[in-house]
C-alpha cells in the first residue's frame, strides 16, 4: 500500500458534473419586485431631500424640477445598484440575494461592472417588446431572459447553505417522503 491518502473520486461523465439550478420566470419576477421598490424608495427619499432643499435655498427653481430629479436618480440610481451588487462578490441584488439567486457568466464566474452594465440597459429591449424579453426566462433551455443572452449570463439558485435567502425551507417543502423498505 502507498502512504499517500486516497483522493476523492472524479466525475468521469458529464451526466455526474453538478448542473446549475436556473432560476425560474417566478423566483425572478419576484426579486425584480424587491429591487424595484428598494430603487423607487430610494430615489423618492432623495428627491424629497432635494424638494426641501429647492424650497429652502433656491425658491426660484420651477417646482418640476423634483420630478426631474426623480427621474434621473431612478435611472442612474437603479443602473449603478445593479451594475455594482451583481458584478460584486455578491453576484446579486439584494432582491435576488433575499431569494438565493446569483447573476454568473456562462462558465460560472463572476461577471464584471461593464458586463452587468450591458445587462441592466438591455433590460428596457425586454421591457419595450411588451414584456416577452422577460417572460423568456421561463421557456428558454437555460431560463435566460432577452437581456440575459447578449451578455451570456445565467440567474441561477445558490445551493442550499451558501448565502442568506426566503427560501431556506422550501425545498423541504416541495420534497417526496422517504420511502421505507
Amino acid at each position: 500500500m502507498s502512504s499517500q491518502s486516497a483522493k476523492p473520486p472524479v466525475p468521469s461523465t458529464p451526466a455526474e458534473l453538478a448542473l446549475p439550478a436556473y432560476a425560474g420566470f417566478w423566483l425572478r419576477v419576484w426579486a425584480g419586485a424587491i429591487d424595484v421598490t428598494l430603487e423607487v424608495g430610494g430615489a423618492l427619499v432623495l428627491t424629497f431631500v432635494i424638494e426641501l432643499a429647492r424650497r429652502r435655498f433656491f425658491p426660484f427653481v420651477p417646482k418640476n424640477a423634483a420630478g426631474m430629479a426623480f427621474i434621473l436618480i431612478l435611472a442612474v440610481g437603479s443602473w449603478l445598484y445593479s451594475a455594482f451588487t451583481e458584478s460584486s462578490s455578491w453576484r446579486a441584488t439584494i432582491g435576488k440575494r433575499a431569494l438565493g439567486l446569483q447573476v454568473i457568466t456562462a462558465e460560472g464566474d463572476r461577471i464584471g461592472f461593464g458586463q452587468a452594465t450591458v445587462r441592466h440597459f438591455m433590460k428596457f429591449l425586454s421591457l419595450f417588446f411588451l414584456t416577452i424579453g422577460f417572460m423568456m426566462a421561463g421557456w428558454t433551455k437555460r431560463r435566460q431572459a432577452l437581456h440575459d443572452m447578449p451578455t451570456d449570463c445565467l440567474v441561477i439558485r445558490v445551493p442550499r447553505g451558501r448565502g442568506p435567502s426566503l427560501l431556506r425551507g422550501v425545498d423541504r417543502l416541495h420534497a417526496r417522503p422517504k420511502e421505507h423498505m
